[in-house]
């Protein structure tokens, strides 16, 4: 597995000019280049330049990647993706022309203060619609996070703006050619990765819907459901650990409905089939959130049937008061209603429903044990139980596979899906020849 792209200072002065361009300003560094306010020199209409580091034109495959991003963005074409204007290739420069934005990041936005839950919503959906449009053509972005989402700003209200398709990939093989990554090649930024990203796995469409969920839960939480100081640590986490609870209230204190909730979850799905299939899904689901109740559990759906119901029983009630008014009365002596005798029953306790634990490893087929060593199944599992406050402690094994003990809330309905680690052979050592490693010791 390769180690992430470094940024790399660009130690070359402030240009004065980019071909017809003359430059005001340094704006900012990324991994593969600098970007420059610049302005035309003839028309005066003000971009951005992204140059490519000098010192990386002598690696062709990055060059090609470069040029892959100014391609990539033109085929797309969407409103809520940088425009990208030109593309030079010229002795000892490389650089793009692009649409000059002004405003801030989502990660400034961010940190400056906590967004409620329609800006919320609103920002997350038309993220949603770059990413449909980039997919419909086959194109992955591959390291959707807050620096690489810009606000500007647009009747007086905030456009979002997808930056940064440097790593994106195409997965048709119709339209511009794509730099292809070797084997097990990790591009992207780690907090933001899907598991198979992470793990150097082939990616897909789904990846983005991972990364959209991440970006989705930091929105609400404040933070991203992982992070670690150390790359290694961080990727394990999330290949292997289950996300957080998505929060129940927002960082300015407004309840997050169920439905959202819940796509928050399914977008960070371990396993990337069951994830919302598409973006387009995704943005299906945000537009409709309060009303799109049909793909959750019926133990955990928000229920109208209450609201229903009171009315039913308020209209009842009006029926009879009604009948009671206008009913002809019969005359005769009054009967003293026969009083049956108060009898006191004991309280009965409410009985709690059970809770379902279901779980999934990759691949399937492990065999489930109890804290006792008692076999309770294969992989899909699914537990039926009372609620309790301490957690399960369960044991799985797999043939060819490492053995996994977990402890697992008990007191609410869970889902997980656990993958599993295969265990590696150490190779057998060859006694008649010494073994030396290549690195340290090339001769």
């Amino acid at each position: 597995m390769s180690r992430p792209l470094a940024v790399v200072p660009d130690p070359t002065p402030l240009p004065a000019s980019f071909g017809a361009y003359a430059v005001e300003g340094l704006l900012g560094e990324g991994t593969m280049g600098s970007v420059y306010r610049a302005r035309h020199q003839t028309l005066g209409r003000k971009v951005a330049i992204k140059r490519l580091h000098p010192k990386l034109l002598s690696d062709q495959a990055l060059v090609k990647r470069f040029l892959q991003e100014a391609r990539l963005v033109n085929t797309i074409n969407h409103p809520h993706i940088i425009e990208v204007q030109d593309f030079v290739e010229a002795p000892g420069e490389v650089y793009a022309v692009m649409e000059l934005l002004e405003g801030e990041t989502l990660n400034r936005r961010l940190s400056k203060r906590a967004l409620s839950l329609a800006e919320i919503v609103d920002l997350a959906t038309q993220i949603a619609e770059a990413l449909e449009a980039a997919h419909a053509l086959a194109v992955v972005h591959r390291d959707l996070k807050p620096d690489n989402v810009f606000l500007t700003t647009r009747d007086g209200k905030d456009w979002v703006k997808v930056l940064d398709f440097g790593v994106a990939k195409l997965l048709s093989t119709e339209g511009p050619r794509v730099v292809e990554t070797q084997n097990g090649d990790v591009l992207g930024t780690p907090r933001y990765m899907a598991p198979e990203q992470a793990a150097g796995l082939d990616v897909d469409a789904r990846t983005d819907v991972y990364a959209f969920g991440t970006l989705l839960f930091e929105l609400l939480a404040g933070q991203p459901p992982f992070d670690a100081t150390v790359f290694g640590q961080l990727a394990a986490d999330i290949i292997t650990r289950p996300p957080p609870p998505v929060p129940e209230l927002t960082r300015t204190g407004e309840a997050v409905p169920q439905p959202l909730r819940a796509l928050v979850a399914a977008c960070l799905a371990k396993n990337a089939d069951h994830r919302p299939a598409s973006m387009s899904e995704v943005k299906r689901r945000l537009l409709h959130f309060d009303e799109d109740l049909g793909d959750f559990p019926t133990s955990i759906r928000p229920s109208r049937w209450p609201l229903v119901a009171g009315a039913a029983v308020g209209v009842v009630f009006l029926v009879v008061a009604i009948a009671a008014v206008f009913a002809p009365t019969k005359t005769g002596p009054a009967v003293e209603p026969t009083r049956e005798p108060t009898v006191e029953r004991p309280a009965v306790p409410p009985t709690r429903a059970e809770v379902t634990l279901f779980l999934e490893t990759a691949p399937t087929g492990a065999w489930v044990y109890d804290e006792a060593g008692t076999q309770l199944g294969q992989t899909p599992f699914t537990l039926k139980h009372p609620p309790v406050d301490t957690p399960l402690t369960l044991h799985l094994e797999l043939k060819g596979y490492e053995p996994v003990t977990r402890q697992f809330p008990a007191s609410e309905n869970l889902r997980v899906e656990l993958p599993l680690k295969r265990v590696v052979q150490a190779a057998p050592k060859k006694q008649n020849k010494p073994v030396t490693d290549g690195v340290l010791d090339p001769f």
